[in-house]
């Protein structure tokens, strides 16, 4: 899947609508599993379903921008030397 937003601006707007996301849901998932620890329901577990897939989004919204705007996330590259040698930066 390719999603492309032209603009810097509107890559760093969709890094922090991401990281948003990902707070937001985990901080309500978390929130969640104490409320209703040994007492959840199916009601309970669709939510938390929920939460886990809007953190996966934001994450997904992450990577879309780092991408879009040139970062490399913690992804180092091998380079080969001439003489054989495979060298990491």
């Amino acid at each position: 899947m390719r999603m492309e937003v032209r603009s810097r601006t509107g890559n760093a707007v969709l890094g922090i609508v991401g990281l948003v996301y990902v707070s937001a849901a985990l901080t309500l998932l978390v929130y969640e599993l104490v409320q209703t620890w040994r007492a959840a329901s199916l009601v309970d577990y669709a939510v938390q379903i929920v939460l886990l897939g809007s953190a996966l989004i934001g994450v997904l919204f992450i990577i879309i921008a780092a991408r879009n705007l040139g970062l490399h996330l913690s992804r180092r590259e091998a380079r080969h030397d001439p003489e054989g040698a495979a060298v990491v930066r």
